[in-house]
């Protein structure tokens, strides 16, 4: 698995490979449960602006967002190179909503987490879809604490 972080934002100063490895914690606790063997995967931080122009280049969507993930193809050329795909977290959103909800490391590690989820395969088109995808998250996050993976 090849994991990497890309920022684009100056919201929030960000520890390249500490998120590094969240989101490899991340990414194997989605393929413990669902088998996925993963290839590529790549975060990308962004703001309020970079979110909306995301959102609205790719789901037409006119507004900026907290996260948003894409499965894509793997690199051409490789033997099985497993599940590839990309996170855009909204960084400024974190910090933003950081504030009401355990702070914006807490809230960034959050989307990351649910972006992870959704390059697994879950959806949260309905409430109990969303309040089991939260469940599963908020674990991740309390056994990557536990392990010192945050703060």
């Amino acid at each position: 698995m090849s994991v990497s972080i890309i920022n684009q934002q100056n919201i929030l100063k960000i520890q390249a490979p500490a998120l590094r490895k969240l989101l490899q914690f991340f990414l194997m606790k989605s393929a413990n449960r669902t088998g996925i063997r993963w290839g590529e995967v790549s975060v990308v931080l962004v703001d309020d602006s970079g979110s909306r122009d995301v959102n609205e280049a790719y789901l037409g969507h006119a507004y900026a967002t907290d996260v948003i993930s894409f499965n894509l193809d793997p690199v051409p050329g490789e033997a099985d190179p497993g599940l590839c795909g990309e996170i855009i977290v909204n960084v400024e959103e974190a910090r933003q909503k950081g504030c009401l909800y355990g702070g914006a490391n807490h809230e960034l590690a959050l989307y990351i987490a649910h972006g992870c989820d959704h390059l697994s395969g879950e959806d949260d088109q309905t409430p109990s879809q969303r309040q089991r995808m939260r469940r599963r998250e908020l674990r991740w996050l309390k056994e990557a604490r536990a392990k010192g993976l945050m703060k």
